[in-house]
């Protein structure tokens, strides 16, 4: 939910009902950052991969990980906890992998 100042009501910015039928909900969520440009990020242990949501998108692009869990450089394995650096560098804590994993993102 995202909450604007002053607001009563929350708008849903990622969940299994503010989707239409070709999109998908996060495949449970365990970490979100939102970077400068109010992009949210969410790590997903279900589908091993980071989704960016753009503000009022209704589907997730990836951008890091694949749907399939590996250990290979650009794969994830239950990634949780997510931060940016100082020069937008996304860092994700690969649990399954027992390592820290570096991206490089594209916000274009």
């Amino acid at each position: 939910m995202k909450w604007m100042k002053n607001a009563t009501e929350g708008i849903r910015v990622a969940s299994g009902e503010a989707f239409d039928m070709n999109s998908s909900p996060p495949n449970r969520p365990v970490g979100v950052i939102a970077d400068h440009s109010g992009n949210i990020y969410v790590s997903t242990t279900g589908s091993h991969q980071i989704t960016r949501w753009s503000p009022c998108a209704i589907e997730g692009t990836p951008v890091a990980g694949k749907k399939q869990l590996g250990s290979l450089p650009t794969q994830l394995m239950d990634p949780h906890d997510l931060s940016f650096d100082r020069q937008g560098n996304l860092y994700v804590v690969d649990t399954g992998n027992s390592r820290i994993q570096k991206f490089i993102i594209d916000v274009d």
